[in-house]
């Protein structure tokens, strides 16, 4: 129903932020990565989800849309809801998230306050291969530049950065100037290439 919602904050609470739009002051529970990025009396949109029960009407705002993505993937997993989706969201950004599903790493998803190893290991059986490939048949190598060898660690990072939003070219691009930056493992070509763009 909402795609984004673009006002200014005028409250920020533990766990939640209210944005004014014409008068109107719309209460949307955001992680804690979302509620860093907003400040009171500044205007921001917020990529939104709207949550209908039947007793419970509830806005989840989103900085980024692959923050957004990434929370739509959890919900998808039996057992996690929206909130619960927040509080890992809050626990690791949407990137990092996402590497430790791909490479199964438990024990920094069970670092996450309230998340469980059973839970945690729900998320890597059912959510690796959409953050790995999201909707796509395969990685591709690397078109910008052949003479640029593909690691592993560089097709699982185009790969992450896929799941997250990114077009096949631009990850492939953000991943080649990270790599030539100095970055190796998956964690690091990520994390660099989100400082790039």
């Amino acid at each position: 129903m909402f795609n984004y919602l673009s006002g200014e904050i005028v409250q920020l609470d533990n766990g939640k932020v209210v944005v004014d739009i014409g008068g109107i002051g719309y209460e949307v529970f955001a992680s804690s990565y979302t509620l860093a990025e907003c400040k009171i009396g500044c205007n921001q949109r917020l990529f939104t989800y709207l949550q209908v029960r039947e007793d419970d009407i509830s806005l989840y705002g989103f900085a980024t849309m692959q923050e957004k993505n990434m929370f739509l993937h959890l919900i998808s997993v039996s057992g996690v809801g929206a909130k619960v989706a927040i509080a890992i969201l809050s626990g690791l950004d949407s990137n990092s998230l996402a590497n430790a599903i791909f490479t199964g790493d438990t024990k920094a998803l069970t670092r996450i306050k309230g998340l469980g190893k059973k839970t945690a290991e729900r998320l890597i059986l059912e959510l690796k291969e959409k953050v790995v490939v999201d909707g796509q048949t395969a990685v591709t190598p690397l078109t910008t530049n052949p003479d640029i060898p593909l690691t592993k660690a560089m097709s699982d990072a185009i790969a992450v950065l896929c799941s997250l939003g990114k077009s096949q070219m631009e990850a492939e691009k953000l991943v080649e100037a990270a790599s030539k930056l100095g970055a190796n493992t998956t964690e690091e070509l990520i994390n660099l290439a989100f400082r790039i763009n």
